[in-house]
């Protein structure tokens, strides 16, 4: 065997080490789920508020997110975007797809039907709807990294 192929196997032994690591590290608290799954159901309610706090709302979203991202990192030493290729992405489009109907419903009954309640209920799925996401995507990533 060559040095360049040798090099070629250490590399790739190296990949799939470095995979089975990071899969380890992914395990996240429910704690972490329930930051998405939050972050989900206060964008969905947001039409829910006035005008004014609505935008106090999105830029407490964009607050946080930047937070779990600065925890992943801080605790896994990598943040791991959800759109990424592969199995994941099976998840993470219906789910989008999931939350977006239910944030254009919001904003049908707040808006339009002047029925906020209606709102927050559409908020209260989207909370269960983005944890569960959430957990059956970690689940697909592990699996994916082959661990």
């Amino acid at each position: 065997m060559t040095t360049i192929e040798e090099q070629a196997r250490m590399a790739l032994m190296a990949k799939g080490a470095a995979e089975q690591d990071l899969a380890r590290l992914a395990a996240c608290p429910p704690w972490r789920h329930a930051a998405f799954a939050g972050i989900m159901a206060a964008l969905v309610a947001t039409p829910a508020a006035p005008l004014s706090l609505r935008f106090v709302v999105l830029a407490l979203i964009f607050v946080a997110i930047a937070l779990i991202v600065q925890s992943d990192r801080r605790r896994l030493g990598v943040f791991v975007n959800g759109y990424r290729r592969g199995r994941t992405r099976m998840v993470a489009f219906p789910m989008l797809a999931l939350i977006l109907l239910l944030y254009a419903a919001s904003c049908y009954f707040a808006l339009d039907r002047s029925q906020p309640t209606v709102s927050l209920a559409l908020a209260a799925a989207s909370f269960v709807i983005g944890y569960i996401g959430s957990t059956i995507w970690q689940r697909v990533f592990v699996r994916e990294l082959g661990a």
